[in-house]
């Protein structure tokens, strides 16, 4: 039977076994950050379609689906637009709950709600 003693074995990597409790907890940061999703650069041409498509909806009070990047995810809000605010830069957006403000900038997708 093989033990760390005998001939042979690779006593070079047996200190290896230890992590310390830094190095351990820098490790965990470094894979909490390799899985954050990365945020979407949108060009001019998405945004010509949403504010056309946002024009539609506000003037005929169409539901739309709102996807957004928040917090290293993604996420959707399923409501009507009840207002643009250019000063601050976001959309209030009004479901049967309450009214959700989304910032230009975190916008991924704006949608139909049916589609």
């Amino acid at each position: 039977m093989a033990n760390k003693l005998t001939p042979g074995s690779n006593l070079r990597w047996e200190s290896m076994l230890m992590i310390l409790p830094e190095h351990r907890e820098m490790w965990l940061k470094h894979q909490e950050k390799a899985r954050r999703k990365k945020k979407p650069i949108l060009d001019e041409q998405p945004w010509e379609g949403f504010e056309w498509l946002l024009g539609e909806a506000m003037r005929e009070n169409i539901e739309l689906t709102f996807a957004y990047w928040d917090n290293y995810d993604f996420y959707e809000i399923t409501g009507c637009c009840h207002f643009i605010n250019y000063v601050q830069k976001q959309f209030h957006v009004k479901n049967k709950e309450e009214i959700y403000y989304i910032r230009f900038d975190q916008i991924t997708d704006i949608r139909r709600a049916n589609e």
